[in-house]
């Protein structure tokens, strides 16, 4: 990539503009041992592509990419949110980063990565599976065109289809009627009868995203004052109460109080929460940096600053780096200050513990009277262990509960998928699935519910909070 500085300003600074070459997309040479292929999911790459004009994909995957740097190089334009792909083309982000993994790893980014390349994955594997269904293109046609700002949804039933398709089911997906009622996704027909099925995607809480701006909030004096002085700090916070209880200055003060106490480790435990703060040792990061470059945000950075890697765990850095010549790698790090804060107040967890029922009572109205229905929630489960012993109480409060009147619903699927980026590998994969008769008149036709994870990934009873 390259960058020059031109005359535009952008927030009182320079901005630097980027040409990204014809060949960015290309390597050339012997693939290295550590930057293995993936046969499942270049299948499912080369699949989708397929349903793109091939003028048409370079044309959204050269607006992703551009999307990523500019973002790392000048930072967001004011009044946009500093998310690395475009909410209008989610989907090109999607199979962006799919393809990176495969064919051009400098611009892979494993944390979102590790939601995306295991979906991919799973319907590379199930491909002549998944080909072979009945409205199967239509289904593609519109994900990569006219619902391509919300591919989730449709990823979703993918992987659905292909479930049902792998226990021997015949399934069909449901035409989409423009302008008609609502109608719902596919049909099932095994063991003689045929089931109506409708998929649900739920996505992460807003209350969650409230509490990390607040949090952001609480703790930009101090990593402004930290900066001025250049003293690199770790700190760690729980807190007790919701965030929108702590007052404005906690962390200010917190951070006040050690840099005047004598200790070189300062904690504390009141009513708003409990922590500790100490000076950040940056000699593992630097020794590491003197032989390898490091991806800015990755996991393997957090650990080597924190010492430590815990899934999930939410955090805020600010670093003074030198970028390798690829900027979205660092090359040297001189100050850091790191914040790991953990919301403990049971109206916290509560507010990410969404349940199902809201989903599946706007699924009821989408199935038929004349076949019994199905319906499958799926979301994912990233806002720690907590929040999804949580959840997984209030669905199966909810569902023992819940009255379909005159629909003959009979079995509710709940899909608790846990992606993540492990320091020492591209991504990890945990999958619980919950499933609740409402009225069964038959046996579920569902014996195996898992999506993502194939049959050899090591499967056990329970949630996956309870590791």
């Amino acid at each position: 990539m390259r960058a020059r500085r031109d005359g535009r300003s952008q927030g009182g600074r320079k901005a630097k503009e980027f040409e990204i070459p014809e060949d960015f997309f290309d390597f050339d040479g012997e693939r290295p041992d550590y930057w293995q292929d993936n046969p499942d999911v270049r299948r499912a790459v080369e699949w989708l592509k397929g349903y793109i004009a091939p003028g048409e994909w370079r044309k959204r995957r050269l607006a992703a990419v551009q999307r990523v740097y500019q973002l790392i190089v000048n930072g967001a334009e004011p009044g946009e949110t500093g998310r690395f792909f475009d909410e209008r083309d989610s989907f090109a982000y999607h199979l962006f980063l799919a393809e990176a993994s495969i064919d051009h790893v400098w611009n892979y980014d494993p944390i979102f990565g590790s939601r995306v390349v295991p979906v991919f994955a799973a319907i590379g594997r199930n491909l002549n599976l998944l080909r072979a269904i009945d409205g199967i293109d239509d289904r593609v046609v519109r994900m990569v065109g006219a619902e391509k700002a919300q591919p989730n949804g449709p990823f979703f039933e993918l992987l659905v289809a292909a479930a049902y398709a792998r226990s021997g089911g015949k399934v069909a997906f449901v035409p989409e009627r423009r302008g008609g009622p609502r109608t719902h996704d596919m049909d099932v027909t095994q063991n003689g009868r045929v089931y109506a099925v409708e998929c649900k995607r739920m996505e992460v809480s807003d209350f969650g995203e409230i509490e990390r701006t607040r949090v952001r909030a609480l703790w930009g004096p101090s990593t402004a004052h930290l900066a001025n002085i250049l003293g690199s700090t770790f700190a760690q916070v729980e807190f007790l109460v919701p965030i929108a209880d702590v007052p404005n200055d906690y962390l200010t003060r917190k951070t006040k109080a050690w840099q005047l106490a004598p200790e070189k480790a300062f904690e504390w435990q009141d009513e708003f929460g409990r922590g500790s703060i100490r000076s950040l040792d940056l000699r593992p990061l630097r020794k590491e940096l003197e032989d390898s470059m490091i991806l800015n945000g990755s996991t393997r950075l957090a650990q080597l600053l924190t010492g430590r890697y815990k899934r999930h765990q939410a955090m805020i850095s600010s670093l003074r780096i030198k970028f390798s010549d690829n900027p979205r790698y660092i090359r040297d790090c001189d100050y850091a200050t790191v914040l790991e804060w953990t919301p403990l107040a049971p109206a916290s967890i509560s507010g990410r513990a969404r349940d199902v029922l809201r989903k599946v009572a706007d699924g009821l109205g989408q199935l038929p009277m004349d076949r019994p229905g199905i319906i499958h929630v799926g979301f994912e489960a990233v806002e720690g262990d907590a929040v999804e012993q949580l959840r997984y109480q209030r669905i199966v409060a909810s569902m023992s509960e819940f009255d379909p009147r005159e629909t003959p619903l009979e079995y509710v699927y709940s899909h608790f998928l846990a992606p993540e980026s492990p320091p020492d590998q591209g991504w990890a994969y945990d999958e619980t699935t919950d499933w609740r008769g409402i009225r069964p008149t038959a046996p579920r036709p569902l014996v195996r519910p898992f999506l993502v994870l194939d049959q050899r990934a090591q499967q056990r009873l329970g949630g996956h909070w309870e590791q």
